[in-house]
Parts: C-alpha cells; structure tokens; sequence
C-alpha cells in the first residue's frame, strides 16, 4: 500500500469515531440532566477508576496507556459538556460577576499607590506606567507594601511578580494568598539587561474587574496522584482557554508536592471563563482565585 491509501483508510476510520464520539456526547449530556434532576454529582470517580481498568484490560498489549490516556480525555470532555449543560454556579462565579457589575467603566487616573523602594527604584516607574498621577508612599519590604493596602494607608499596591529570567516572585504570591488581595492590573518594564523584563502587578482589597480584562491569574494545588494536570490541563484544552504561563514551585511543609501557578488568556465575557471558575474547586486540592484584569504593554 502507498502512503496515500494508509491516509484514506485513516480518513475512513476517523468518520467513525466521529459519528461514535457524538453519540457519546449526546448520551453524556442526556446523563449530565438525570444527575441534575437527581441531585447527584457530574463526577463519579468510582465509575471512571472502574472504566478506566476495564478499557486498560481489553487493550491489546502495549496499548494499555495510549487507550487509557484517550478515555481519560473522552471522560473530561464529557464531565464538561454536562458542566456546561447544568451550569457551573459557585460562589466565586458570583462575586466575579459582581465584580464586573460593580467596577468603573474607567481605570482610576489616581490614586494613593504602596510600592517597594527608593525614588528611582522601577517599583515607581510601574506606579507611573499604571496610573497618569499617582500619589506614591515607598515602603522598605513586600510585607510593608501588602500591609499599607489591607490597612487602608493605600488604594493599591504594586509589586514586581514576576521576571522574565528568574521567574516568579514566590514571596508576593505567598502575599497574595495570605491577605487575599486580587490583582487589578500589571505593566511590564524592560531591565538594563537585554530582552529581560519583570512585570508588576497592581492589586488592591477589592475584586476590581476594569472592562477588557483578557488575562487570569490563579494559584493552585494539584491531588498528588498520576495524571491530575494532564486532567487540569485537558480542561483547559476542552474549553478553549489558552494558557500563557504555567509554572510550579515545590511546598516545602508537603513532600513531592507543588504549587503551580497559571495565567490564562481569555475574555472574562466568555461563557467558557466562568464555566471554568465554576468547575475548578472540583479538580483542585487549593484554588486561589487572584484577579481578573488587563496588563499595560
């Protein structure tokens, strides 16, 4: 046979797991309302473990992870279609949603802004690519900075988060989490060094959610067990949510664990951004939702 013919044949055999694979979904969705009516959970994990060794005891030998890896996805994309069908509502859909309502149309020109720094540090530089006249109190630590803004001495606060050459600033995150601020918006600013640059990010008390914010941060942590962020990730993929950062620090209190932190791409109008923030306590052991916003280029 020619390359050709293995291709038609290929084709042929793909027109059938298209046509199966919709009458699954159909059939999944059909599932997604009886559990809705019922009352009962979209994910049962008893049946899946069971599915997944029975498909992994009919494959033939050294296709046993190929076949269990495709039905792990199937069974992803079918917990979200019924997510999706049944909604997905959580108390953090609600609040980002009120965000949205609540926030000014306009990004506020000024403001009392917390940094980290002396006159000429970039923490004041970011302050100024921020806001077109603010009134900046420089603070000696991060620590400071977060504690000006959770006493009310500031509005906001912005602190570099991230470099593109050492990566992510894990004491602001840790921050982040213990005050459980959120982020309103970032700037990046080029170094003396190159191409290298470091973001900064600028949080405040509130959910503050300016319109066209394109860009989520999160800070998760993952079940320890196989294949839980290939399970995350597949989430993601089925949604249509592009990813633009991902990256994980190890927790030093918990052994072969880690902190992973995500920033996405997505619109906060689309349906498929609240479906996810709906979905995500159910496939994570820690979410920290950290803002919603646009970043200043």
């Amino acid at each position: 046979m020619e390359l050709q013919d293995y291709r038609r044949e290929l084709d042929t055999l793909d027109d059938g797991l298209l046509e199966l694979f919709c009458r699954r979904m159909e059939i999944a969705a059909k599932i997604g309302a009886y559990k809705k009516e019922k009352g009962l959970p979209v994910l049962d994990a008893a049946r899946e473990r069971e599915k997944l060794l029975d498909v992994a005891k009919k494959s033939p030998e050294g296709m046993e992870d190929y076949t269990v890896s495709l039905f792990s996805l199937v069974m992803e994309l079918s917990r979200s279609c019924q997510n999706r069908l049944n909604g997905t509502e959580s108390a953090l859909t609600e609040q980002i949603r009120e965000a949205i309502d609540s926030t000014p149309q306009l990004f506020p020109p000024m403001a009392t802004v917390a940094c980290q720094g002396e006159e000429e540090d970039a923490s004041r530089f970011a302050c100024e690519r921020l806001f077109k006249l603010p009134n900046i109190l420089g603070f000696n630590s991060f620590d400071a900075v977060f504690s000006a803004v959770e006493k009310g001495l500031c509005q906001y606060g912005v602190v570099p988060v991230e470099n593109s050459a050492a990566g992510s600033v894990n004491a602001v995150y840790d921050l982040m989490m213990q005050h459980d601020f959120r982020i309103v918006r970032s700037v990046r600013l080029k170094t003396d060094r190159g191409n290298d640059y470091t973001r900064f990010i600028c949080f405040s008390r509130h959910t503050e959610i300016y319109p066209g914010a394109d860009r989520t941060s999160l800070m998760l942590v993952l079940p320890n067990k196989t294949g839980s962020l290939y399970k995350l990730l597949s989430r993601f993929y089925a949604l249509g949510i592009n990813l633009i950062k991902l990256e994980s620090r190890p927790m030093p209190e918990r052994n072969f664990e880690f902190m992973f932190y995500f920033d996405l791409d997505t619109s906060i109008y689309s349906p498929a951004f609240l479906q996810l923030m709906g979905e995500l306590d159910s496939v994570c052991e820690e979410f920290h939702y950290l803002g919603s916003y646009s970043e200043v280029i």
